[in-house]
């Protein structure tokens, strides 16, 4: 199955940017459809206000590697908010660079690890594969990180084995 999505970028300030991804045909970005499973007054209210409060901190402070708990394969920038334990909501998120985060989407913690929960692997694996394509286009050229921006082809499509 052909997937087809983008990177967008969502907010800009002093010393971060924030994307998110957007799948193709969808209206909202993987963030915004997060936050909308979660709407004000829902059992998990003190989850996301800490979640919140964690975007808020990386807005002021930039993309800081302390601020992510690592979920994907070494290396590849793939983290997790909050980084409390405790907390029954995930929202997982490519760090770039201290300067860009991609976020992506997430949900409530239902199984010991991502790998074992068929609502959150998903998101993992979306930005695991996002950030080998970037990378792989980081080497040829085609994507530039420039302060905090990233320019070039950010348009991509991955195939999901059956």
């Amino acid at each position: 199955m052909e997937q087809k999505y983008s990177i967008e970028l969502l907010e800009e300030y002093e010393k971060v940017n924030f994307y998110s991804i957007r799948l193709a045909g969808e209206e909202l970005t993987e963030l915004e459809a997060f936050f909308e499973k979660f709407p004000e007054g829902c059992e998990y209210d003190d989850d996301i206000d800490v979640i919140i409060s964690w975007i808020d901190k990386i807005a002021e402070r930039g993309a800081l590697e302390r601020y992510f708990r690592p979920e994907g394969n070494y290396g590849d920038g793939v983290g997790v908010i909050p980084i409390e334990v405790g907390n029954k909501i995930r929202l997982y998120c490519l760090r770039l660079s201290d300067k860009i985060l991609v976020f992506g989407n997430g949900g409530v913690k239902d199984s010991k690890s991502w790998q074992e929960s068929e609502t959150l692997a998903p998101y993992v694996k979306l930005l695991i594969d996002t950030s080998r394509f970037i990378s792989s286009r980081i080497k040829d050229g085609s994507i530039l990180l420039v302060d905090k921006e990233i320019m070039g082809n950010i348009n991509f499509t991955r195939y999901e084995k059956e």
